[in-house]
C-alpha cells in the first residue's frame, strides 16, 4: 500500500481479485518541482481485461483536529473524475480504519435506474491516421491515459445534497494515433465491464477548506504492461539468451557452417606434418629418415686391448 510520511494515516492501493498489485518506485518522483502538495507516485503492472478496484484507507493515526473537518478522497482515472468519497473522524476510532472501495463507474440510465460497471484494464491499439484534428484530440486523451489518482482534501460538511456531476455511461477510447503516443510507453486505459444494479447513491455538501489551497495529499499510480515497464526501465530487462539454430536465419546458419569448416581444415593441415621439439630447440621432422649414428671412437691400452672412448665435449 502506498503511504506518505508527510501526512500519516492515509493510504491507497490498487487491487485485482482483492489482492494489492505490486507497487514499483517512480524514478522521477522528485523531478516535478511544480507539485504543490505531498505526492506519492508508483508504477503498477496491469494485465489485459483484468478487473480492479481502488482501495482507500484512513487509519486512527491521521490527525483530525483542525476545524472538525472531514476528508474527501476524489478518485480520477485516465484524467476523468470517478467519485468523491467523504470520510469522517468517527469512522477511525476504536473500530479500526475507515475503508472505501472504488470498484467502478456509477451510471444512471435513461429510466433513472442505477448500475455499477466494474473497472478493467484495456489494451491500447494504434492507427497511422495522421489527420491534424485526430492527432490533437488523441494527444489530450494520451496525456492522462494509464493513470489512477486519489486526491485527499480537507472539507467542512454541511449536510445532504444532490449530485451535480454527469452520471451517464462513458466508454474509454483506446485506438490512438501513433503520433499521439510518440515518446510515451502507455499500454493500457480503463474500460468497464458488465453492469450490475445498485441503489441510488447519496451525496453530501462538503466544501474544501480555502486555506488549504487544494489537496493535502495526492496518490498517483501509473499502470503499464510488463513490456512497457521494461521499456521505461522501471523493471530490468530480461537478459538476452544465446541464439539457437532455430532462431537463426539461413544466412546465419551458412556463415556458422563455413566458419566451422575452416576450423576443421586448419586442424587437418596442422596434423599433416607433425613436429616434435627437443629440449634445446632442435626440431626433428618425423617424415625424414633418422640420421646415421656417429662412428664409435676406439682407444688402445698398453696391454694391446681396444676400448670405446667417450668424448664428453659432444652434444
Amino acid at each position: 500500500m502506498a503511504i506518505n510520511d508527510d501526512v500519516p494515516g492515509l493510504g491507497v492501493t490498487v487491487r485485482c481479485h482483492k489482492q494489492p498489485l505490486h507497487e514499483l518506485e517512480d524514478p522521477n518522483t522528485h523531478d516535478d518541482d511544480a507539485v504543490a502538495c505531498p505526492t506519492t507516485s508508483k508504477y503498477i503492472e496491469c494485465v489485459d481485461n483484468a478487473e480492479f478496484d481502488v482501495y482507500i484507507v484512513v487509519d486512527p493515526t491521521y490527525h483530525w483536529g483542525y476545524r472538525d473537518h472531514v476528508l474527501v478522497a476524489r478518485t480520477y482515472i485516465d484524467g476523468t473524475r470517478i467519485k468523491g468519497s467523504v470520510i469522517r473522524s468517527r469512522e477511525t476510532g476504536y473500530h479500526g480504519p475507515a475503508i472505501r472501495r472504488i470498484k467502478g463507474q456509477e451510471v444512471c440510465g435513461p429510466t433513472g435506474l442505477w448500475s455499477l460497471r466494474n473497472f478493467k484494464f484495456a489494451p491500447v491499439t494504434t492507427t497511422d491516421d495522421s489527420q491534424k484534428e485526430r492527432v490533437e484530440s488523441d494527444l489530450k486523451v494520451a496525456k492522462s491515459l494509464g493513470t489512477i489518482e486519489v486526491r485527499f482534501t480537507r472539507a467542512i460538511e454541511y449536510g445532504p445534497s444532490i449530485s451535480r456531476h454527469d452520471h451517464s455511461a462513458k466508454e474509454g477510447t483506446f485506438e490512438l494515433t501513433e503520433k499521439s503516443l510518440k515518446g510515451k510507453a502507455v499500454s493500457h486505459g480503463t474500460s468497464y465491464g458488465a453492469s450490475k444494479s445498485i441503489n441510488m447513491p447519496s451525496w453530501v455538501d462538503a466544501r474544501d477548506l480555502v486555506e488549504d489551497n487544494g489537496p493535502i495529499l495526492v496518490f498517483k499510480f501509473m499502470y503499464r504492461s510488463r513490456d512497457a515497464l521494461k521499456r521505461e526501465l522501471i523493471i530490468p530487462r530480461s537478459p538476452s539468451r544465446s541464439p539457437t539454430l532455430e532462431d537463426m536465419t539461413p544466412a546465419e546458419r551458412d556463415r556458422l557452417a563455413r566458419e566451422r569448416l575452416n576450423e576443421l581444415r586448419k586442424i587437418k593441415r596442422e596434423n599433416a606434418h607433425p613436429l616434435i621439439k627437443r629440449e634445446f630447440g632442435e626440431v626433428l621432422d618425423l617424415t625424414e629418415d633418422p640420421p646415421l649414428p656417429r662412428p664409435t671412437k676406439k682407444s688402445r691400452l698398453r696391454d694391446g686391448k681396444e676400448v670405446d672412448a667417450i668424448d664428453l665435449t659432444d652434444d
